[in-house]
């Protein structure tokens, strides 16, 4: 279908977490994985903002935290179910990429389409936005995962849309500044097990530098480990991307140690930035990801809580370059085959246009 085919549709887009960063995207410091998807609809027009629904209630953050805990599992906010109920009498379909809505009252006006990462846990209260209740009010879910697809189908139309990276951002290319010994680079925030890649950098002789939160940084770390704090949010006040980027060059692999929880879809963009520069992916065998980087070549895989597992694999990419190179080009060519920005936009968009044209009978 042809993009001009959804300039007819008033739409509107719930994004929070891009708040004052559409700047960001046009210069390069930001990726734009992280439209998701949402640049689709503002293409022919220069004015974005018109296409973001950012809540300007003036309810203070920590009021709207308790809120979110006490009546909604703390899987949405006020601030986010106010932005709903006030968009749903101006558009013909809300797009959400912070997942689906509690309040409902005009889906036989206003469609609604939400994104879905993996199953909900079976006791959702009533106000919970997955409660079946209200996800039967939706219009469409857009999965992450094959798993997500097969239980929100129940619901609605639903569909497995592979995620995406920028690799215009994400470019591959080796850093003109070179790292003054081998080190591997971990980064991120949600589901990470550093302890055992801690314990694992005893046996490796390579440096280890880790972006992490304060709360789980270890009081003694070995001497080749290297703390970078992120527990403020977002986590690039801390490290930005052109930064991130030089280290992604210079490293010589990327570790991505997670808990092992098999409905997690956490370390997926980790993986994939890594694969589009070029390096091997060393990642822990958890939650339910439909790519699997040891399968593809592209890198290997470490069983839950296994440190001599992480040190066997580290010292192999230190040791076997012809290896390690051989992995992070294969990641590349995935990636541009597989995991484009066009790709993914265009996925959505047939998705989107597909279900209102059933709706209208068009």
């Amino acid at each position: 279908m042809l993009l001009k085919d959804l300039s007819q549709f008033n739409v509107k887009v719930v994004h929070p977490y891009i708040k004052n960063r559409l700047n960001e995207f046009d210069y390069g410091l930001y990726p734009k994985q992280h439209y998701w998807g949402a640049d689709i609809f503002f293409k022919n027009t220069k004015n974005k903002s018109l296409f973001f629904q950012i809540s300007n209630s003036n309810i203070p953050n920590w009021i709207d935290r308790i809120i979110s805990r006490l009546i909604f599992d703390g899987r949405t906010s006020i601030s986010k179910e106010i932005d709903f109920f006030h968009m749903s009498n101006f558009c013909d379909f809300v797009y959400s990429v912070s997942g689906p809505s509690s309040f409902l009252f005009n889906t036989k006006k206003t469609k609604v389409f939400s994104w879905v990462f993996s199953e909900p846990s079976s006791n959702s209260s009533y106000f919970s936005p997955y409660n079946k209740r209200n996800l039967s009010k939706h219009s469409g879910f857009l999965c992450l995962t094959k798993k997500a697809e097969k239980f929100f189908s129940h619901f609605a139309p639903s569909k497995f849309i592979p995620w995406c990276v920028d690799r215009e951002l994400f470019d591959g290319k080796p850093s003109e500044e070179k790292a003054h010994k081998p080190f591997f680079l971990a980064n991120g925030k949600t589901g990470r097990d550093y302890n055992t890649l801690i314990e694992a950098a005893h046996g490796t002789k390579a440096d280890i530098k880790i972006i992490g939160p304060e709360n789980q940084r270890p009081v003694n770390p070995p001497s080749n480990v290297h703390w970078i704090n992120t527990s403020c949010s977002p986590s690039d006040q801390a490290i930005d991307y052109p930064t991130l980027k030089k280290w992604y060059a210079q490293s010589s692999g990327i570790c991505i140690p997670l808990s092992g929880n098999a409905d997690d879809t956490c370390g997926y963009t980790n993986m994939l930035e890594a694969m589009a520069m070029r390096k091997p992916v060393l990642m822990t065998r958890s939650g339910c990801l439909d790519i699997d980087p040891e399968s593809r070549n592209c890198g290997l895989l470490i069983e839950p809580h296994d440190p001599h597992g992480w040190t066997t694999s580290m010292n192999r990419i230190i040791d076997n370059k012809s290896f390690a190179n051989s992995c992070g080009e294969t990641g590349r060519k995935i990636v541009e085959r597989e995991f484009t920005i066009d790709r993914f936009n265009k996925d959505v968009e047939s998705f989107i246009l597909g279900e209102l044209k059933k709706s209208q009978n068009l």
